[in-house]
This record gives structure tokens, C-alpha cells and sequence, in this order.
């Protein structure tokens, strides 16, 4: 059973790892315009993505209010990045590690622990951004519904909310936190 335990742990962090790419690619938040009956913007974990058709776009204004160009990139090397790491901790040796006084943690567990982390940090920030750029958009709130005028006499009401991709990615990075802590329990001391 001792050399099926690494195995298991290993299998636990391949799921995560596994969440953290299906999260990745769902929308974190959308903006449904009921009038037209169209999802006007989707905003992912790596940027926004309009949904609104050229002739509407003179009235759903600010919707276009980008992230600079460098960041699309950056989040996909961030991406990179987390999935090697975790892939690297499967494998890494547990001896090594850093110290802390009396408390000694080894690299698997803190690559594993660095992963969730960030992802959690990349989520606050992500919202922290998103309700940033609302204001923009006819102050929308991150859930609910705003009215749009869409020139005299129309008007729509846009709805707005978080979707499962924010809370998913949330929860891996919070998983990848757990895992990070209990994996002296799951894979045993080593001999």
C-alpha cells in the first residue's frame, strides 16, 4: 500500500490540475441582453469576448473597455506555467525543501501550495478587475440586471452575473491548498 499512496496523491493533483484547465476555459462572468436576445460579453480568466452584433454596438456602450494587450499572453504563460509546476511536483524529490525554524516543508508541497495560491490571488484580482471595468459599462453589477437605452423609444434590460468558471477555479486553487496540506498524511513519511 505504501507505493500506492504517492500514486493516489499524485492521481488527486492530476485532477485539480485537470479542473483548473475546464475552469480555465469557462466564462468567469456574461452580460445577456434580453431585448436582442443575445449574449452580448463573456469575460474568461485570460480576457473578454463580445457577443455584440456591429449595428448595436453605438448602444451598449463600454463594453469594450479592454485589458491592455500584453495581458491575453500573460495569463496563457501563467497557464503554462501553473500546469508545469504541477507536473514537476509529482515527481520532485521530497527531501528537498525549505526550513522554516522547526518546521520543515518539502518542494512538492510548496510548488503545490504556490499553484493555489496564485490561483486564488488571480481570481480576487480577476473580480477586483471586472467590477473595475463595470462601471464602464453602465455602472452594471456583477449580479443583477441594468436597463440599456438603445435610442428612443428602446430600451433593454441587460443581465448580468458570476458564472460556475469564477467559483470552479476558485475551489481548485482552494483544493490545490488542501492537497498541499494534507499530503504528508496521503503519501506517508518517507523511508
Amino acid at each position: 500500500m505504501s507505493k500506492a499512496r504517492p500514486w493516489i496523491f499524485r492521481a488527486l493533483v492530476l485532477a485539480a490540475a485537470a479542473f483548473f484547465l475546464y475552469s480555465w476555459f469557462q466564462p468567469w462572468w456574461t452580460a445577456y441582453v434580453v431585448e436582442l436576445k443575445v449574449t452580448a460579453i463573456n469575460i474568461y480568466a485570460y480576457g473578454l469576448e463580445s457577443f455584440i452584433p456591429d449595428e448595436y454596438k453605438i448602444w451598449i456602450s463600454g463594453y469594450d473597455s479592454t485589458m491592455p494587450a500584453w495581458f491575453t499572453p500573460f495569463m496563457w504563460v501563467y497557464l503554462v506555467i501553473c500546469m508545469l509546476v504541477l507536473a514537476f511536483s509529482l515527481f520532485a524529490k521530497s527531501e528537498k525543501g525549505i526550513s522554516l525554524g522547526k518546521l520543515r516543508i518539502s518542494l512538492p508541497t510548496l510548488l503545490i501550495a504556490g499553484v493555489g495560491l496564485s490561483v486564488i490571488g488571480v481570481c480576487v484580482i480577476g473580480i477586483m478587475v471586472i467590477q473595475m471595468n463595470l462601471v464602464n459599462f453602465y455602472d452594471a453589477p456583477l449580479n443583477g440586471t441594468i436597463t440599456v437605452d438603445m435610442g428612443d423609444p428602446y430600451q433593454s434590460d441587460v443581465d448580468t452575473s458570476l458564472l460556475t468558471g469564477y467559483y470552479l477555479l476558485i475551489a481548485t486553487g482552494a483544493v490545490l491548498l488542501v492537497l498541499s496540506i494534507l499530503r504528508q498524511f496521503i503519501v506517508g513519511k518517507s523511508k
